[in-house]
């Protein structure tokens, strides 16, 4: 991989006080070691009476979390809190897998993490632009990242946290799984240039986009998402390609991930005048795959994340 990824990496951090993050390195450092010395299974063991203990403890996640399930599915609050108790415990397994990739051997990832559909990937890449990996804090993203690491050079675009201590040590674990990293808030240029070399690029556009995000609607209501994805298909003539990670059931006693590659799918403008409407449409193809995951498997989806806003509720111009 490249040596250089260390410089795509922008120190744009919310600073915390120095008391959370003494604690969360703390917390970071002694919860690692662990997870590096037990298996896969042991971590999710450990994840999921990690997930629950957070479900339980932090009361504003878990209101937001059941709150976004009743309204993107339409349930009722008994069906949508069971929901988002076990999203809940896939956060605490990811953790804690994610955790582990510092301690796993090559072979240790491979048996843990199946590729289904990889052909799809392959194809795409050999049109020579370079692939577009569509992802999202679905199942386990990380240790699907990691395994498809082995395959192919692999880069991903990150943003960065607000303790920088548990940003570094996050960069390094996917640095030493084979990835290279590039910061939400480079230039697009770096992004580019690893898909005019053929390299496939990991975005995870399901988190809320800020004020830069179109407006469009997510489960039928407004959010800002993520246009990246269908811009830099156009700027590079790179097909997108979906690629899921989703756990097994049952989860504690069986839980590996499979990893789900699916066709890929292209966004063109036909001129330059078009661009603006073709990276809309495509932003939306990328929002349909999303939501069609998600409704499959709706408890392996991050709720707790505050994706649906006030300031979003505008109407669409």
């Amino acid at each position: 991989m490249s040596s250089n990824s260390d410089a795509m990496i922008s120190p744009h951090h919310r600073p915390v006080s120095a008391s959370r993050a003494a604690c969360e390195q703390r917390l970071s450092r002694m919860l690692s070691g662990r997870m590096e010395r037990l298996p896969f299974a042991g971590c999710r063991r450990v994840g999921a009476h990690l997930g629950l203990a957070f479900f339980a403890a932090g009361r504003r996640r878990r209101e937001l979390a059941i709150a976004n399930v009743q309204m993107a599915l339409g349930l009722n609050r008994a069906q949508a809190t069971r929901i988002a108790r076990r999203s809940a415990q896939n956060w605490g397994m990811t953790t804690c897998e994610f955790l582990h990739l510092p301690g796993a051997t090559p072979q240790e990832i491979r048996e843990y993490v199946s590729l289904d559909g990889l052909e799809h990937l392959q194809s795409a890449l050999q049109g020579g632009n370079g692939a577009i990996l569509l992802m999202a804090h679905l199942g386990n993203w990380e240790v699907v990242g990691a395994r498809l690491a082995q395959e192919m050079p692999i880069a991903a675009i990150m943003r960065p946290l607000s303790n920088s201590t548990a940003q570094e040590h996050m960069s390094g674990v996917r640095r030493a799984v084979g990835m290279q990293l590039i910061s939400k808030h480079a230039a697009a240029r770096p992004t580019i240039k690893v898909l005019r070399a053929g390299g496939a690029l990991c975005v995870l556009p399901d988190r809320h986009a800020g004020s830069e995000g179109a407006l469009l609607p997510l489960f039928g209501r407004q959010t800002r998402f993520e246009i990246a994805p269908a811009r830099f298909a156009i700027m590079s003539g790179a097909p997108i390609v979906p690629v899921w990670g989703v756990r097994r059931e049952p989860w504690l006693s069986n839980g590996r991930i499979e990893g789900r590659v699916l066709p890929a799918f292209s966004v063109h403008a036909g001129q330059r005048h078009e661009r603006e409407a073709a990276v809309i449409e495509g932003t939306r193809q990328v929002i349909a795959a999303l939501e069609n995951i998600v409704r499959t498997h709706p408890d392996q989806w991050s709720w707790m994340l505050r994706r649906w806003r006030d300031d979003d509720a505008a109407p669409i111009a």
